[in-house]
């Protein structure tokens, strides 16, 4: 599966009509030249993973810098680092994937409009 099929899957199934107004995912460019992103994780099933903060040097503008604060997976790096940034935070959820009863019920909760882990879900 290409990184952005898995980015498109990992967004849409954590829309559930409130996540993606306030949380999500940013990708912007910046000017050194290069690219941040903002992963969102908030009210998701990924909210508590751990994430290994990750600093590579290689070149002028082959880098990369990625850590988690509060929340949010913050990643950037270099013009021509993008999908290794976009990689590097799928391998972090990949690898901390939930079991699969709580993921079962992190889903039936959106389906039914209830609150799980103290977050309020509509249908």
């Amino acid at each position: 599966m290409s990184i952005i099929k898995w980015l498109e899957e990992w967004y849409e199934s954590n829309c559930d009509g409130d996540w993606e107004h306030s949380s999500g995912i940013n990708i912007e460019n910046v000017d050194n030249p290069g690219w941040l992103i903002k992963f969102d994780i908030k009210y998701t099933l990924y909210e508590d993973v751990a994430f290994k903060d990750v600093t590579i040097d290689r070149a002028e503008h082959d880098w990369v810098r990625c850590r988690k604060r509060e929340d949010v997976i913050h990643c950037s790096g270099g013009s021509r680092n993008l999908e290794e940034l976009l990689l590097i935070i799928k391998k972090s959820i990949e690898d901390n994937k939930p079991d699969p009863v709580a993921e079962k019920e992190h889903n039936q909760a959106i389906i039914e409009g209830r609150e799980i882990y103290g977050i309020k879900f509509k249908n």
